[in-house]
């Protein structure tokens, strides 16, 4: 009967302190209970602590819950070279983007000085083109778009883009 009793109260210990474990594309994995999931940004306790901590899903491999359920949450993004610059995620939402490591901001523009084109959308397409071009370059597998511009270099239209870039 002792030993049932052990057995019952181990068992109950372990229910109690099982934990979610957040696995990081950077590696890490960190234990406590995950309050939130949502596509911009996953929101964590670490055990034994009462802050409500934000990471940006972009730098989250998967979630295990302490039910032993997993749920994937995004693929890591590799980036080689400047060649592999159309893996690199543009975000728009800084909460995408939480917990990684910034690695600086870059500014890109581009306009219609020789260019038979007149859209402004065209120019920002090229803008945001250059700058995930300049992140592959330095490693960075995010850029966030922190201001954008449109309007007109005298007579040609012009557009500018400011992005962070970040890494896991």
């Amino acid at each position: 009967m002792r030993n049932y009793f052990l057995i019952l109260l181990t068992s109950i210990s372990m229910v109690c302190s099982a934990q979610d474990k957040v696995t990081f594309h950077n590696g890490s994995v960190a234990d406590g209970k995950v309050t939130e999931v949502t596509d911009q940004f996953i929101k964590f306790i670490y055990q034994g602590e009462e802050t409500v901590n934000t990471y940006g899903s972009i730098g989250v491999s998967e979630i295990t819950f302490a039910s032993g359920r997993k749920q994937y949450i995004t693929d890591k993004i590799i980036i080689n070279n400047g060649n592999d610059w159309e893996k690199v995620r543009v975000a728009y939402d800084k909460n995408e983007v939480m917990g990684m490591k910034s690695m600086g901001r870059i500014e890109k523009h581009s306009n219609g000085a020789w260019s038979m084109h007149n859209s402004e959308g065209h120019f920002m397409k090229k803008a945001l083109m250059k700058a995930q071009k300049e992140a592959a370059k330095k490693g960075a597998c995010c850029v966030l778009v922190v201001s954008q511009s449109n309007g007109n270099a005298g007579q040609y239209p012009d557009s500018s883009i400011i992005c962070e870039l970040f890494t896991y």
